[in-house]
C-alpha cells in the first residue's frame, strides 16, 4: 500500500482527501502543518511517503520537500494550487483544492494521484 503524506492547514480538505485515498487503497497520513509532518516522519511509525501532497503556502513547505527528497529520490510531490513565486521546483503536479466533493471530483483526484505515482510528469 502506498503512503501519502497530506500537509495542509484545512482539516476539512484533509479529511475529505483521506477518505478518497482510503477508498482508492492508499494510506493517508494527515498533517496540519510542516511541524506535524516532520513529527510523523520522525515518529516510531517512521512514515516514508511515496507521495507528498502539500500546500505550498505553508511555512516550511519547500524545506520539507527538500528534506524528504534528500532521503528518498523517488518521492513524488503534488502541490495544492499554484505557486506564483516559482519557489517549488520539481513538483510533479499541481491541483486546485476542490470545492464540491461530488464523485467526479473524487475520481479526478484519484486519477491525478495514480498518474503521479506511476511516474507521469503532469497530472490532469
Amino acid at each position: 500500500m502506498k503512503n501519502i503524506l497530506i500537509v495542509d492547514n484545512d482539516m476539512g480538505f484533509i479529511f475529505w482527501l483521506g477518505e478518497v485515498l482510503i477508498g482508492a487503497n492508499y494510506q493517508p497520513w494527515p498533517a496540519c502543518n510542516v511541524s506535524d509532518a516532520r513529527n510523523l516522519i520522525n515518529s516510531k511509525h517512521s512514515v516514508s511517503p511515496d507521495l507528498l501532497i502539500v500546500n505550498p503556502a505553508l511555512q516550511g513547505a519547500l524545506e520539507l520537500i527538500t528534506h524528504l527528497r534528500r532521503n528518498q529520490s523517488n518521492l513524488r510531490v503534488m502541490a495544492l494550487g499554484s505557486d506564483n513565486t516559482g519557489a517549488l521546483r520539481g513538483v510533479n503536479a499541481r491541483l486546485a483544492r476542490p470545492t464540491p466533493s461530488d464523485a467526479s471530483t473524487k475520481q479526478k483526484w484519484v486519477r491525478a494521484i495514480n498518474r503521479v505515482l506511476s511516474g507521469y510528469k503532469r497530472a490532469a
